[in-house]
C-alpha cells in the first residue's frame, strides 16, 4: 500500500517518483533525503543518549558479595581485598573472622563474632560495646564513632556479632547486609 502524495503548492496529485508538479512545476522534496537525514540524526542522538546512560547505570551499580565467617554483605565492586585476613579461635567456644577491603579514598572492614554450638546473645553483646542506639541495614544495633579514626556499627544477626567499620561515614550506604547463611 502506497500512500498518494500531493503538490505542496496547487495541491495537485502528484505521478510516482515525480521531481516537479505536471501542473505548477514546483519542485516535489525528495523524502528519502529528508528521513535520511533528519531521522537518521535523531536515532543517532538518542542511541548515544541510551548507551551512556546504560553504562553508566550498569558501572555506577556494580557490586561484589563478600562473607564473612556466616555472613554475606554486598559491597561496591571498586573495593579490593586487604592481604590481611582475621580469625581467631578462643578454645573453641568464640570464633571472630574480620576482612577489609579499600579503594582509592576509603576503607571497609567487616567482622563476625560468634559461638559455635552454644549460641550467643549478639544483641547484649552488641549493646556492651556501647555507643548510640541506632538502626541500620535493616537491624537494631549500635553506632560508634572513633575520633578522626573512622565509624562502626555493631549488631548482631542470630548468633553472630557483626561489626562494620568505615573510614567515611557516606560509605555505610555503599554496604547491603545479605544476611546469616
Amino acid at each position: 500500500f502506497k500512500m498518494t502524495d500531493y503538490c505542496s503548492k496547487c495541491g495537485e496529485k502528484l505521478k510516482e517518483d515525480a521531481l516537479f508538479c505536471a501542473n505548477c512545476g514546483e519542485k516535489v522534496p525528495n523524502k528519502q533525503n529528508r528521513f535520511s537525514n533528519k531521522h537518521i540524526l535523531i536515532i543517532l542522538i538518542i542511541f548515544v543518549i541510551l548507551a551512556i546512560f546504560l553504562s553508566a547505570t550498569f558501572l555506577l551499580n556494580q557490586t561484589q558479595t563478600v562473607k564473612v565467617d556466616n555472613v554475606e554483605f554486598e559491597i561496591p565492586a571498586d573495593y579490593v581485598s586487604e592481604p590481611l585476613r582475621t580469625d581467631v579461635n578462643y578454645d573453641g567456644n568464640v570464633k571472630s573472622s574480620a576482612m577489609g577491603w579499600s579503594n582509592k579514598d576509603n576503607y571497609i572492614e567487616i567482622g563476625v563474632t560468634r559461638t559455635p554450638g552454644k549460641g550467643i546473645n549478639s544483641q547484649k553483646v552488641a549493646e556492651d560495646l556501647g555507643g548510640t542506639p541506632t538502626k541500620m541495614y535493616g537491624y537494631t544495633g549500635y553506632y560508634l564513632e572513633y575520633e578522626n579514626e573512622g565509624y562502626a556499627f555493631v549488631f548482631g544477626i542470630k548468633d553472630e556479632v557483626c561489626m562494620v567499620y568505615v573510614s567515611n561515614y557516606d560509605v555505610f550506604d555503599d554496604i547491603k547486609v545479605v544476611g546469616a547463611v
